[in-house]
């Protein structure tokens, strides 16, 4: 189990140094086209860790709920603070609004979450092979 945190820790420190140096581009929106439910929230992250609050709020309202939900899974880890028959719940109420917020955002025509499949990874390929 401890193999598994630290794989995840080392994904998300790799994810994070690549979203700042720009390097890395979300592969759902690249292969799809399409935004998906979280999209911003590593660049609100990002810019709340910059001191940037107005900034992360565009990028994405429910940042800090992220951030205090890190801070919480992993102090339980050293030391039990909230029983997860009690966490669960707030998960699940977190990712019914997430995906609320998410609809919200994609049709009401927001920079951030969008829709384009002619950008998408997909849309070349199949231009490709009818070709």
């Amino acid at each position: 189990m401890k193999n598994t945190k630290f794989n995840i820790i080392i994904f998300l420190i790799i994810i994070l140094l690549l979203s700042i140096l720009k390097i890395y581009r979300c592969p759902i929106k690249y292969i799809f086209g399409l935004s998906c439910p979280t999209c911003g929230l590593t660049r609100a992250i990002i810019s709340a860790f910059q001191l940037k609050f107005t900034t992360a709020f565009y990028y994405h309202l429910f940042w800090p709920v992220v951030i205090i939900g890190f801070i919480i899974y992993f102090l339980n880890n050293f030391k039990t603070i909230i029983n997860k028959k009690i966490m669960m719940p707030f998960l699940y109420i977190f990712c019914f609004f997430n995906v609320i917020y998410y609809f919200y955002r994609l049709f009401n025509g927001s920079n951030i979450v969008y829709f384009d499949f002619t950008e998408s990874l997909l849309y070349k390929i199949i231009g490709i092979l009818i070709k």
